[in-house]
């Protein structure tokens, strides 16, 4: 207790938008998460490594989630607990054990699971200041549009939220937030190991010609429209590329029978950016894609990056005829153009992916850290100010 007391008195200052001399303390942060991603693993061990931060990774898990994710081996050296959606929660002991470790904030990732809502609306955790993180985007559904009123008093235990990009933000407004309490950068990944995938591509004695998937096997990944537009596009063009995916689902017969298509399966994270180097272009056609991790990973791997409308991320990562095109959403027209697009551009997507590694540089674990200090030291401490937003 002594030893835990003491940090109070460990201080330093956060980046960001603070006057020199400005100063918080920060204690523990606790995230209460569902699922685990390479990417976020990444995030957590970054932020760990601040000597003046504790940080405890609580995670639900789908048992029979469509993954092949080790995720006790991804948050190695991260202080963690597994639990699985479809085991009886006792929320007093999960309540107790949050309560032990006196956290100075926790960020929440959204509203569906019951052990996030467990922690948030434990009377016992009340006055711990809470960070509503999600990356939904604002449609004009239903369901969406009743969300202020049907979350509203989950809603009102945060002080602030944090979100991937623009869209998400657009959200946040809509569920009640202000602009001031709204932070951008929610995702992140390790800059440096994806940099080496883009250079070990540039050298190689010939530009890799393979286009890329990575993700689900599913409907809602658009496997059907990506199929029949690379169809097109081998019928389109001479010497066509093939493309490779990595993944697995449902639709993965479909793929296999596809001429031109390699079906990698699930592939490790610790094993896709040597992946991404051996490609030449990234295409993600997505009906429903909230944000997209992958397109941060190949956006960062130096990749041209083909995607739709629905990816909540290229309004930040991908700039339509700049580092790759964006399709119109569910259009087998629009993707077989842009497959096009990237195959008679070859001399020029080496230049091309360089503009996709500028872009994501702002999503690295370094820079998330800073977002999270930044949120829970405004949180902990009023008197710093508002949130700042980039």
């Amino acid at each position: 207790m002594l030893i835990e007391r003491s940090m109070h008195f460990f201080h330093f200052r956060l980046a960001g938008d603070f006057h020199e001399g400005e100063a918080v303390v920060l204690k523990r942060v606790v995230f209460l998460w569902t699922g685990v991603t390479a990417p976020m693993a990444a995030c957590w061990r970054a932020l760990s490594c601040n000597p003046a931060v504790k940080v405890t990774v609580f995670s639900e898990l789908h048992r029979h989630a469509q993954t092949a994710y080790n995720e006790s081996a991804l948050l190695s050296g991260i202080d963690h607990h597994l639990r699985y959606s479809d085991d009886p929660l006792d929320r007093p002991q999960l309540v107790e054990q949050i309560a032990r470790l006196r956290p100075d904030s926790m960020v929440v990732l959204g509203w569906r699971s019951a052990m996030c809502r467990a922690a948030v609306e434990s009377p016992r955790l009340a006055d711990v200041p809470k960070i509503l993180a999600f990356d939904l985007q604002f449609g004009y559904t239903l369901r969406k549009l009743l969300a202020p009123l049907v979350l509203r008093s989950y809603v009102k235990r945060f002080v602030a939220a944090f979100v991937p990009g623009e869209r998400s933000a657009e959200y946040a407004r809509w569920l009640g937030f202000p602009d001031a309490k709204i932070e951008r950068g929610v995702t992140g990944l390790d800059i440096k190991v994806f940099a080496a995938a883009a250079a070990a591509r540039v050298a190689a004695p010939a530009y890799p010609r393979k286009f890329l998937y990575v993700g689900r096997y599913a409907p809602e990944k658009g496997i059907d429209v990506l199929l029949e537009a690379y169809g097109k596009y081998r019928q389109a063009v001479s010497e066509p590329w093939p493309l490779t995916c990595c993944g697995m689902g449902a639709e993965a017969g479909n793929l296999r029978r596809t001429q031109g298509v390699h079906d990698l399966g699930f592939v490790q994270p610790t094993d896709l950016p040597e992946v991404y180097g051996e490609h030449g272009a990234f295409v993600l056609a997505s009906r429903y894609e909230p944000w997209g991790f992958v397109i941060q990973e190949a956006a960062a791997a130096g990749l041209p990056i083909v995607c739709t409308a629905a990816c909540g991320a290229h309004h930040e990562l991908v700039r339509d005829g700049f580092n790759g095109r964006v399709c119109r959403t569910g259009s087998v027209a629009s993707l077989t153009e842009a497959l096009r697009w990237v195959h008679s551009r070859e001399r020029m997507l080496t230049d091309i992916g360089r503009l996709s590694q500028r872009l994501a540089e702002p999503y690295s674990t370094a820079h998330w850290s800073d977002c999270v200090l930044r949120l829970c030291g405004t949180i902990t401490n009023p008197h710093l100010g508002a949130v700042s937003r980039r």
